[in-house]
């Protein structure tokens, strides 16, 4: 399926808003439900999971050492959106078919708030095993400013759970961060890149079965699914305007299996002032950044004197990486 490039406007999740706020605590509920989304104009709305109805989830955004509880919920339906392989460790006929556990990616916490894989909850919090059992995670945030996502970690699913769209971003600021005047507020722009494939009525595809299926029951089991189609923010090859002047992106390989070598086709450099861990000591200015999946960069852009151009941001790693079919240096 040829779907046009750059005809959709590129979506900015929203920021997660406090059930309540005080001086000791931040308390969020956060449902994970099944809706209807546009991912591209010429798609039928197609059918996905998403955090309070946004996929991706909305971003949290928290200060270094403020202490947050979140009670993650699952609204999700009995039957999974895509094709289960009960062949896979954990997700045997004996547990249930949907079940989620959140966790926050590159967050230092403690172990029962950590989403371990096996601790896993059902609709109405029906939960099964001796793993921890809790539904409200209590993030104390003791890291610098960084650049975080949360994600569905279930055993056995979480590639099914990901690629549904249970994603979003997490953001550890701090006092510091915002004394070395960054692009900010609107000139500060998330971008999860994830790789989809679409059946023709819109929803999302998966593999269902090996060529060579070694087993009698279905599977979905491949050693690795590369999608067709590039999404920013759950938007098949968006387009952002933007002014002559500096942006910061932040930017998360969602994917499962895909990496990303990204750089842009005017030529100019990307400099990029953060990593998985936070700020870097200094800037440094990159033809093009390479991105496993679940990697992050925090980078600047800089837009001035550029009035009037159209300027692509392409990826031309091969898949598998590094030795595989080419990308043919598509634009995200």
């Amino acid at each position: 399926m040829l779907l046009s490039k750059f005809v959709d406007e590129l979506p900015i999740p929203p920021i997660l808003k406090a059930r309540w706020k005080d001086q000791f605590h931040t308390y969020y509920e956060v449902n994970m439900t099944e809706f209807k989304q546009s991912l591209h104009s010429e798609l039928n709305d197609t059918t996905v999971w998403g955090y309070e109805g946004s996929y991706p989830g909305p971003t949290i955004e928290v200060e270094s050492g403020e202490k947050v509880f979140i009670k993650w919920i699952n609204n999700l339906p009995e039957k999974h959106l895509l094709p289960v392989d009960y062949t896979v460790h954990g997700a045997h006929l004996d547990v249930p078919e949907v079940r989620t556990v959140v966790h926050v990616h590159g967050a230092s916490v403690e172990p029962e708030s950590d989403g371990y894989p096996e601790a896993w909850f059902t609709k109405g919090f029906k939960q099964v095993g001796p793993y921890f059992r809790k539904q409200i995670y209590q993030y104390d945030n003791n890291m610098r400013a960084c650049n975080l996502w949360y994600h569905d970690h279930s055993l056995g699913i979480t590639r099914l759970n990901v690629y549904s769209g249970l994603a979003g971003f997490y953001f550890v600021r701090e006092q510091r961060e915002s004394l070395l005047n960054l692009p900010a507020g609107q000139y500060e722009i998330p971008l999860m890149i994830q790789d989809k494939t679409f059946n023709y009525d819109g929803s999302l595809y998966y593999p269902r079965k090996p060529e060579k299926p070694v087993v009698k029951l279905e599977t979905s089991i491949v050693p690795e699914f590369f999608g067709n189609t590039i999404l920013v923010n759950g938007k098949v090859w968006p387009f952002l305007k933007v002014e002559p002047r500096k942006y910061r992106f932040r930017l998360l390989n969602a994917s499962n299996t895909r990496f990303y070598r990204f750089k842009l086709d005017s030529g100019q450099l990307i400099y990029q002032i953060g990593t998985d861990g936070g700020l870097m000591e200094y800037p440094i200015g990159v033809k093009e950044i390479i991105l496993a999946p679940a990697e992050r960069a925090d980078v600047i852009i800089d837009f001035t004197n550029l009035e009037e151009k159209n300027i692509i941001m392409k990826n031309d790693a091969p898949a598998p990486f590094p030795d595989g079919d080419p990308a043919n240096a598509v634009g995200i």
